[in-house]
């Protein structure tokens, strides 16, 4: 059987199942021959046929031989007997512009992963017999599958309690759903970015996260700090902060930012604003914060009593407040004094080297009995008469502080063996060191000059640099 009556028979498609034959059979006579016994004797059988195609053509008994046609993707198209006639001349057809011929007919098969495709064939000679296929793999454009995807958002949040913040703000960017997991509030409870530079809005951002626990100490804040485009959104309901312990101490910041960072803080329990400028309109926003019972105002510029008397009026629950050095009046002090809550336990009024006297002691000493630790080193106007008020008012005393107060004769401190709570007493600066012997040995149940720095309202103590009043603010 001739490969051009075969091509004439079945018309073009069998072109390609020829190159296709073909080509097969060029890559077959590759192979080893130990490899192919079978198709090795049947070379051996066909090698003296008087036909002009090669040993590999269609002729012979090749064509009936359906394993060798199924080897390389074909089917039986007719009989041989069928071939062997005079190759049959099309008839001629005349072309009709009116009426153009209809598309062929394109067989496929496929599925979930493969695509057939098949031959293009005149309506009149389309077969199941008469085509082949020839099929390819198309590989899935995504490979595996994304497990991560399938887990809960519980696990997932699991996961995201590991990472750092800033990783944190770069898982956001993958896709909506990390964006909403990873900004979720229970990530940004405690938030530690002392010692940072901060651009606007950034500070605004993280208190939209729902911050409960910020330390900002140290760091330089930029107003505002709310993004400007806030303001153009009306249906954003009032700013409500979640913070509840804010560490400011020693922050560059200027009062307009402050004032926008304090005004939308209702609930904090825990405040330190320590070597800050403070106005009205701050300590106005510290006033609404009822819950407060804890504040640092140490080194505040800008403070006077109408200032710290809105505070002390509003917040009834304070009980460790911090004072010193904030360069506060004889008559700022009397003031005060007056209106300590009853409920403080923690003071420290140092630094009114020439503005605190004995009756300003009295005064706060008939008002907060309940002072457990008073620090009142630097006032040089005091006297013995102070200690002898302490003595008597000062019940529940376990620390107190007279560092540097030169006008208090070292004898009466011999006095304070008579409070039965006393731990703790400071006295920098003021005796030598076999004045200090003797005073040991005369109060043996009290630790002298075991205290360089004061620690009352302040977050941070001693090494403790991941943690504001105890609580950490690191993962």
């Amino acid at each position: 059987m001739d490969v051009n009556k075969l091509g004439a028979e079945i018309g073009r498609p069998a072109r390609r199942s020829n190159f296709l034959f073909s080509s097969w059979c060029s890559r077959s006579w590759t192979m080893d021959e130990d490899v192919l016994p079978g198709k090795r004797s049947y070379d051996k059988e066909n090698s003296n046929s008087n036909m002009k195609c090669s040993k590999w053509s269609l002729g012979g008994d090749v064509g009936t031989d359906p394993p060798l046609l199924a080897d390389m993707g074909l089917s039986i198209l007719q009989d041989e007997e069928e071939m062997t006639g005079p190759t049959p001349t099309p008839p001629a057809t005349e072309v009709n512009t009116s009426n153009p011929p209809p598309a062929p007919k394109v067989l496929q098969q496929s599925n979930q992963n493969v695509v057939s495709h098949g031959s293009f064939l005149p309506d009149d000679l389309v077969n199941e017999e008469e085509f082949f296929v020839y099929k390819r793999r198309r590989l899935d454009a995504i490979a595996g599958d994304d497990k991560f995807n399938r887990m809960s958002d519980e696990l997932i949040l699991a996961v995201f309690r590991w990472l750092p913040k800033f990783m944190l703000a770069r898982c956001a960017q993958v896709c909506r759903r990390w964006k909403r997991l990873a900004f979720d509030e229970s990530l940004w409870r405690r938030l530690d970015l002392g010692g940072k530079t901060l651009n606007p809005g950034v500070v605004g951002r993280v208190i939209l996260r729902g911050s409960c626990i910020l330390r900002l100490a140290k760091a330089e804040v930029d107003g505002p700090i709310f993004s400007p485009q806030l303001q153009y959104l009306p249906s954003l309901p009032p700013i409500r902060s979640k913070l509840q312990y804010l560490d400011l101490s020693m922050a560059a910041i200027e009062p307009p930012a402050l004032e926008e960072l304090l005004s939308v803080c209702f609930d904090l329990k825990k405040l330190s604003l320590e070597h800050c400028t403070v106005n009205q309109t701050i300590c106005t926003h510290i006033a609404n914060n009822p819950n407060l019972d804890t504040l640092n105002m140490a080194m505040c510029y800008g403070l006077n009593h109408s200032c710290i008397v809105n505070i002390l009026s509003n917040c009834k629950k304070l009980v460790s407040l911090n004072l010193a050095w904030t360069g506060l009046s004889t008559e700022d002090l009397r003031v005060i004094c007056r209106r300590f809550p009853k409920s403080l336990e923690r003071l420290n009024i140092s630094g009114c080297r020439n503005t605190l006297s004995d009756t300003h002691v009295r005064l706060l000493a008939e008002q907060s009995p309940s002072l457990v630790e008073l620090d009142v080193s630097d006032c040089t106007q005091l006297t013995a008469a102070s200690v002898s008020t302490m003595i008597s008012e000062l019940r529940h005393a376990e620390y107190l502080a007279f560092s540097r107060c030169y006008t208090i004769q070292p004898d009466a401190y011999l006095e304070l063996k008579s409070m039965p709570h006393l731990l703790y007493l400071d006295l920098y600066g003021i005796l030598n060191e076999s004045a200090l012997s003797t005073l040991r040995q005369s109060l043996p149940h009290i630790q002298i000059n075991k205290y360089l720095f004061s620690s009352v309202a302040r977050p941070t103590v001693g090494i403790r640099r991941t943690s504001v009043w105890g609580l950490r603010v690191r993962d």
